[in-house]
């Protein structure tokens, strides 16, 4: 068996070469595949670790809240919090946009959250959680931002209150 595998690539060089050639990049571009799988799938996680929610309710009719954006009417939440068994909800909004920061633009993911409620930063690793109802802010320290920082969302300016990690979103923006 051996000898008909070097008979083979002596006649036939070129084509033995192109074969491995191809095979590694298969290997490669399947490798590629699953790791970037398996980060998105650590991103999504991590993201309803941070909320610290156990169950999400979204839209009726959407994709979920990773796929496409889900509106619920206030009221909603507050009838999912007279339900039997439900100790604890909370309301919350994702955006992903583009803010600026030491002349660059960042991409971030934004969250809108009622302070002391599910799906407010829960790790805290610098500064002080959000005590104002507006205008104050916190960053994940992948951003860049620090505590103190003033960041500038569309018409209105923001104080970076404290720093959190790992609160991405399921495209990995901090």
């Amino acid at each position: 068996m051996i000898n008909l595998a070097y008979r083979d690539i002596s006649n036939g060089l070129g084509r033995y070469l192109l074969t491995g050639l191809g095979l590694g990049l298969l290997i490669g571009v399947t490798l590629t595949m699953a790791g970037v799988y398996r980060g998105m799938v650590d991103d999504a996680h991590a993201l309803i670790d941070a909320s610290g929610a156990d169950i999400w309710v979204v839209q009726q009719h959407t994709l979920g809240p990773y796929a496409e954006p889900s509106t619920l009417h206030d009221d909603a939440w507050r009838a999912i919090a007279g339900l039997p068994g439900v100790a604890e909800t909370g309301n919350v909004t994702y955006l992903t946009m583009q803010v600026r920061h030491a002349h660059a633009d960042v991409r971030v993911m934004i969250a809108g959250y009622e302070p002391g409620r599910l799906g407010e930063p829960r790790y805290l690793v610098a500064g002080r959680p959000v005590q104002r109802s507006h205008y104050e802010a916190v960053a994940d320290v992948k951003t860049g931002f620090q505590s103190g920082d003033v960041i500038r969302i569309r018409r209105h300016d923001y104080t970076v209150a404290g720093l959190t990690k790992r609160m991405v979103s399921s495209g990995g923006d901090p």
